[in-house]
């Protein structure tokens, strides 16, 4: 009966190795099976690590269907253990996040509406979830970042948090969102509580706090909108026609 040998890029020509492939040409000149096969590193005493890339790309349909995945899912892959599992996983969310910020960096808000058709499914969550988006003084997105992710019930904000990410952003407005995993997007006493101290922390900072929208299922209340966000800021006028940063 023929031994097997261990299969690992060593019995390949150096030239074709995902490392040293990389390192001569650029790692955007690696096949999708290539970069995989860096982050997975070995391969089984029967494929090897570029051989095991190529098959999860065959099985689950490319690299999309590779970041559906849990981590869990990938360890029934021969050769795809805990720890490799995890790195996949990583590298792929941050792959995913990396297409995410391009494809929303410098996008101009000009309503509620674009930062609902934006952010709506993203926020469509059986956990609450806070987050926020930084805006330039054009109304540009900057960059957003989640914040906090809180239980099925609430999700706990520290305005601290929320304005240290403005500063080091540079921003000079900026929105806040979360959801309701109940899918009713009324606030509650809570919502406005924290509202008002964004707002006023805020006020003191020099950045604008535009929103706070909280998405629901299929839909959303937005402080703005509703003219909340007028009465947090001039409680003592009743007129709010033409008033607020989006016109």
């Amino acid at each position: 009966m023929e031994k097997k040998t261990n299969a690992t890029m060593r019995n390949l020509p150096a030239a074709i190795r995902p490392y040293e492939k990389a390192e001569a040409l650029g790692a955007d000149r690696l096949s999708d099976a290539e970069l995989l096969a860096v982050m997975i590193k070995s391969g089984t005493r029967e494929k090897s690590s570029l051989e095991l890339a190529q098959e999860l790309l065959n099985k689950h349909g490319g690299l999309r269907g590779l970041g559906a995945l849990s981590p869990e899912d990938l360890r029934e892959a021969n050769g795809i253990g805990r720890v490799k599992a995890v790195t996949l996983k990583c590298a792929l969310e941050l792959g995913g996040r990396m297409l995410r910020e391009k494809r929303i960096e410098r996008r101009q808000l000009t309503s509620v509406k674009d930062v609902a058709d934006l952010y709506s499914a993203e926020m469509d969550s059986e956990r609450e979830e806070f987050r926020i988006v930084l805006l330039d003084s054009k109304s540009r997105i900057i960059r957003d970042r989640l914040i906090s992710v809180g239980t099925s019930e609430r999700a706990l904000v520290d305005p601290r948090e929320v304005f240290f990410a403005a500063l080091s952003g540079r921003a000079s407005a900026l929105l806040v969102m979360h959801n309701h995993p109940s899918g009713d997007p009324a606030p509650s006493p809570e919502d406005f509580s924290t509202t008002r101290r964004l707002f006023e922390a805020g006020r003191i900072l020099g950045i604008t706090l535009v929103d706070h929208i909280i998405f629901g299922a299929g839909c959303y209340y937005s402080f703005h909108e509703q003219g909340d966000m007028f009465r947090i800021a001039c409680p003592e006028e009743k007129d709010r026609s033409g008033k607020g940063y989006w016109h």
